[in-house]
């Protein structure tokens, strides 16, 4: 099947690309074992579904297009700067993620962090408290 270019005149992007991301959504939730004692976390009704597609939830996990989560509530804001660009506006809130921090910048990530590369808001103030509760589990 031939696709027409867009008016860029660049192609389109593949039709799969969303089931891509679907599926390693699919493939780290689904990654725990069940005598893993975080396995729960993970589940089908997991509030990180929504997370894992930019993120890695695991202790020293892999780089993804956005900042492993693991260890984040208390954690300094931008600190993985190593190997992440933040935005000024991440970079000059300054201070740690607490649970407060957390539920703003979910809530509108850009109103939060000018210029901020997440798009995903979260607007129901349960499944925010939901997301950070299971994020709050991310620790050692």
């Amino acid at each position: 099947m031939h696709r027409k270019p867009t008016e860029s005149g660049a192609p389109p992007a593949p039709a799969w690309r969303p089931l891509a991301a679907l599926a390693l959504a699919s493939a780290v939730i689904g990654g725990c074992g069940p005598d893993d004692p975080k396995a729960g976390l993970f589940g089908a009704d997991s509030p990180a579904k929504r997370c894992v597609v930019c993120h890695s939830l695991e202790k020293d996990g892999p780089f993804r297009v956005a900042p492993n989560l693991w260890g984040i509530v208390g954690a300094p804001k931008a600190r993985d700067r190593a190997w992440y660009s933040y935005s000024h506006g991440l970079l000059e809130s300054g201070g740690s993620w607490t649970r407060e921090e957390l539920d703003r910048f979910l809530a509108n990530p850009a109103a939060y962090a000018p210029g901020s590369r997440m798009n995903i808001r979260v607007t129901d103030a349960a499944e925010r408290e939901r997301i950070i509760d299971f994020l709050a589990q991310l620790e050692d």
